[in-house]
């Protein structure tokens, strides 16, 4: 069995050679280069070992404090930086240096993986090790440590720590030495020093080894971390699980937190007496094939069910997600257009691994199941090589940019519908022309279309609601309006000031800051601008972007612009 592992990659150092490696060897890698997203994996599946820089200790204790005993291997650059980690009871196993043996690497994490209790494999692994491993599994034991001087036993019921022989003190001192470590039956007797919680006694442990201004901090963020990973979110569905849609039909998609942009990837398992053909449909980024990856295995069991992967994008974000995909589904295909295939040749993607849909007779694909799925062409929505796909049974139309929306965390809901606003905002972003959306709308209005699963935002689930969506599309004005410098001007000003009245914070003092690069502005009024005014209300949105302001501002912005009549490209 391979280990499954969680990766913290702040600064991305590590990640494109640590995945390619577990891919070789079996073991499993979820990949997080923030917090935030490691959290999200916690919530969902309990890996065995946690790497990361020894910058980023403090994220291990916050994750003890949530009460996740995750054993940890740490990047350090010196052999010095390895006494600091022998302060809070940790071995040799615990760390590698950079720059690091990837076969030293892998049989670390085979050691703390191992249900092995020889005595020479106790001691190598140490008690703190052998703590974490125990609350983990749930075990019921004696773990006693003892040296020349002395021993202390701490007694383990069923993963929770009941108290020891020895006050806090004495064992700090023992987990720092070489000590002979022995496991015994766990038996009921009176001890003298109680604790009341794990978490009472491994932070008695790893706070008296820190600054007290740190501890503060440590403390404040470990309990922001305990509630984020113990509740369900504000919105109404536990995003971080497979979520099912319709029978057959599962959202496994990943979350944007600080964003607009909520991909969504579908799990459709078409089914036929004793006949599954699971499909994947649409894909994310190499960071989120990890925890999308989990959620397959929540429905299928193994990622080697899933017989096929529908992709309708072409960026580079899904091409690393395509790549993983293939890894580790041996079997499995893409199902895509020939525009977006050669694209994903040019990255060495081999060609008998991709069957296009201009190859399939009349743009049909019959199951083993009987399902009929129709590939329809859609050309530049966004992008040449852009297609839906009918369900032709159900009525159920799965698409890519086409028909997706704009939608914040706290709005997005993959069972709930989205609001026309937000499909016309974003329609207006990615649609080149009036043009290209009528010579669309015109061939899937014929088609009796029951719900709409778009690449982004929130579904369309009745045909009302989508035969709204169809006639606000197709009368949008046939060009935006061709505005002289000083009606843009006038636009971009009230913008700026509809900002100067948002609370002021770094993100919004950043953006005037570098917006200053490209224009001299006095208040709100813009005296000189440094670059193409027809260009500019792009750049300010795409500014916007880059200093991650809140996405419903963003969103704001952008109707701004919208209402006004003037076309944004981002």
């Amino acid at each position: 069995m391979g280990v499954l592992c969680l990766l913290l990659d702040k600064r991305k150092q590590y990640f494109p050679l640590l995945v390619d490696i577990f891919n070789v060897t079996g073991h499993k890698l979820l990949v997080a280069l923030e917090e935030e997203k490691a959290f999200e994996f916690l919530r969902v599946s309990s890996p065995e070992v946690l790497l990361l820089s020894i910058e980023d200790m403090d994220f291990w204790f916050k994750v003890l404090k949530s009460g996740k005993y995750i054993t940890p291997i740490f990047f350090i650059d010196r052999y010095e930086e390895a006494d600091k980690l022998k302060e809070y009871g940790l071995r040799d196993v615990n760390y590698v240096v950079l720059p690091f043996n990837p076969m030293e690497l892998l049989t670390k994490i085979v050691s703390i993986s191992k249900d092995i209790y020889e005595q020479a494999h106790l001691e190598y692994l140490g008690p703190i090790n052998l703590l974490l491993k125990f609350l983990r599994l749930g075990k019921t034991l004696i773990l006693t440590i003892e040296d020349e001087e002395g021993k202390c036993s701490l007694y383990l019921s069923k993963g929770a720590i009941k108290g020891s022989s020895c006050d806090i003190e004495k064992f700090k001192g023992l987990i720092t030495k070489e000590v002979r470590i022995k496991l015994e039956p766990y038996k009921e007797e009176e001890l003298p020093y109680k604790f009341k919680d794990n978490w009472d006694f491994i932070s008695s442990i790893i706070y008296s080894r820190i600054p007290e201004h740190k501890v503060s901090t440590i403390k404040e963020e470990a309990q922001v971390a305990l509630v984020e990973a113990q509740t369900v979110p504000k919105y109404k569905v536990d995003l971080s699980q497979a979520i099912e849609l319709k029978e057959g039909l599962y959202w496994v998609g990943v979350e944007d937190n600080k964003g607009l942009f909520q991909k969504n990837s579908y799990l459709r398992i078409y089914e036929k007496d004793s006949i599954k053909v699971p499909i994947l449909i649409n894909v994310g980024t190499h960071q989120d094939y990890a925890l999308i990856r989990t959620k397959l295995e929540q429905v299928v069991g193994t990622v080697d069910a899933v017989k096929g992967l529908i992709l309708m994008g072409s960026g580079l974000d899904e091409a690393s997600g395509v790549v993983n995909f293939l890894q580790s589904s041996q079997r499995a295909f893409v199902i895509t257009s020939l525009n977006i295939a050669q694209k994903l040749k040019a990255l060495g993607i081999p060609l008998s691994r991709i069957k296009t849909i201009e190859t399939f007779p009349g743009g049909r694909l019959k199951l083993a199941t009987g399902d009929i799925l129709r590939f329809i062409s859609t050309p530049f929505l966004p992008e040449a090589g852009s297609f839906v796909v009918l369900e032709e049974s159900k009525g159920y139309l799965f698409t890519g940019k086409f028909l997706s929306s704009l939608r914040s965390i706290e709005e997005f809901n993959p069972l709930t519908d989205t609001e026309i606003e937000d499909l016309l905002l974003y329609t207006s972003l990615h649609v080149p022309s009036q043009d290209v959306l009528s010579f669309t709308l015109k061939k899937i209005v014929r088609e009796s279309i029951a719900c709409v699963y778009p690449m982004f935002g929130n579904p369309m689930l009745s045909e009302s609601l989508i035969k709204e969506a169809f006639s606000k599309l197709s009368s949008i004005p046939n060009n935006f309006h061709e505005f002289d410098e000083g009606v843009i001007l006038e636009v971009c000003e009230s913008l700026l000031k509809l900002l100067k009245k948002r609370p002021e914070n770094d993100e919004i003092i950043s953006f005037f800051e570098e917006l200053n690069q490209f224009m001299y502005i006095e208040d709100t009024k813009i005296h000189k601008v440094f670059v193409d005014i027809e260009r500019l209300p792009s750049l300010m949105l795409g500014l916007m972007f880059n200093k991650n302001l809140e996405p419903n501002l963003i969103k704001e912005a952008i109707k701004h612009f919208y209402l006004a009549g003037i076309k944004l490209t981002i």
